[in-house]
């Protein structure tokens, strides 16, 4: 996952015009919910904005949603530390998962930053097969509790709520078979966790020679580079992770519960403060983001900027008094407490980051070190 990682290759990531798309598909929304609010004055004489009410509750409660967002990024900071039994200090690690975020904010969700994660861990002085360890147990452990939480909130919410009118929504007028797609998603997800946890926990040296076996085959040999690698990672993640005791996978996994439980409760906090919700209201609106997630994670461009908006109407209309109009700035409100942020952040921080782990160091210098380092 880290073969030949420069910082040349990294900077790539963070040029101007990869920022620029998510910041364009926001104003866009942006201008067409204003040209929304401007045609519906006209044609019915009254503002749609005349219900929204601006009171101190729902500041309070947009707060809220900000501190959600704080929590969210305490639990992977402190996940970061526990993962790398602390070898990483507070800062180097808060700087690691805010840039790590700034990536995964520029790239489709499918995409991801773990190539930026490995990189950023190596100049932290991790070793190359520490780094790509650690980035494969982030994602295992995001995945269970992705995988976990689901069918926890259908025990209290009842499945028909949750999808209901949802199942086939208009999305930019098309009619998308969401309930499916959610499935199909879910099981792929499901299995491919699956296969993660065996590889890493289970029996990591017949899963190295299996793909190892079955990309040598004339139609996949193609691929087998990148399939070896693939299996020598998890190996190593293996071999750093299996014999962890007891009490480091109940820390790490309450980190997890803490991060995912502040992304979601932010959405939740976002809409409690226009409206008064009640508890089950409240579980159908955690219940439907897992399905919202799984939408923003094949999502093709940017931060699954556009996606995210576009599927935020069909599954939340209901909870929204107004028109289309209303539905688009919430939606934009909780991405500016979600998701913005994290794109200014990160061109504040990079800079700072950078000087830190370089300092005065020539780029050969800089380039050679990454390479032994992969080498260990």
């Amino acid at each position: 996952m880290a073969k030949s990682i420069k910082r040349s290759d990294i900077l790539k990531e963070f040029r101007l015009q990869n920022i620029i798309w998510p910041i364009l598909i926001g104003l866009a929304i942006l201008g067409y919910t204003i040209y929304q609010v401007i045609e519906e004055t006209q044609r019915t004489g009254q503002n749609p904005l005349h219900v929204i009410e601006l009171t101190t509750g729902l500041f309070l409660m947009l707060g809220l949603a900000l501190l959600f967002m704080g929590l969210r990024d305490i639990g992977y900071i402190w996940r970061m530390r526990l993962l790398t039994d602390n070898k990483l200090s507070w800062r180097s690690s808060a700087e690691i998962i805010l840039l790590w975020e700034f990536g995964s904010a520029l790239t489709p969700s499918v995409v991801g930053g773990s190539a930026l994660a490995i990189f950023m861990l190596m100049k932290e002085k991790l070793t190359a097969g520490k780094s790509t360890a650690l980035v494969f147990i982030t994602i295992f452990l995001d995945e269970c509790f992705y995988i976990i939480i689901f069918p926890l909130v259908l025990l209290l919410v009842d499945y028909q709520t949750v999808f209901g009118a949802a199942s086939t929504p208009e999305v930019f007028g098309y009619r998308v078979p969401l309930e499916g797609f959610f499935w199909t998603a879910y099981l792929a997800l499901l299995a491919y966790t699956l296969f993660l946890a065996f590889a890493l926990f289970v029996h990591p040296r017949g899963t190295n020679y299996a793909i190892k076996k079955i990309f040598r085959w004339k139609r996949l040999r193609r691929w087998s580079e990148g399939a070896n690698k693939l299996a020598d990672d998890m190996m190593s993640a293996s071999k750093e992770f299996q014999s962890k005791p007891v009490m480091f996978w109940v820390k790490s996994s309450f980190a997890t519960f803490l991060a995912w439980m502040g992304r979601y409760l932010a959405l939740n906090s976002v809409l409690a403060a226009f409206y008064i919700l009640n508890i089950n209201e409240h579980l159908t609106i955690f219940a439907r983001q897992v399905i919202l997630f799984q939408v923003m994670i094949v999502a093709p461009s940017p931060g699954a900027s556009g996606f995210a908006e576009g599927t935020f109407y069909p599954l939340f209309d209901e909870f929204i008094i107004g028109g289309s109009s209303i539905v688009n700035i919430i939606a934009l409100l909780w991405r500016f407490a979600t998701y913005y942020p994290y794109l200014l952040i990160g061109v504040v921080l990079l800079p700072i980051w950078l000087r830190r782990v370089y300092g005065r160091r020539s780029r050969k210098q800089e380039d050679q070190e990454l390479s032994e380092s992969q080498a260990d």
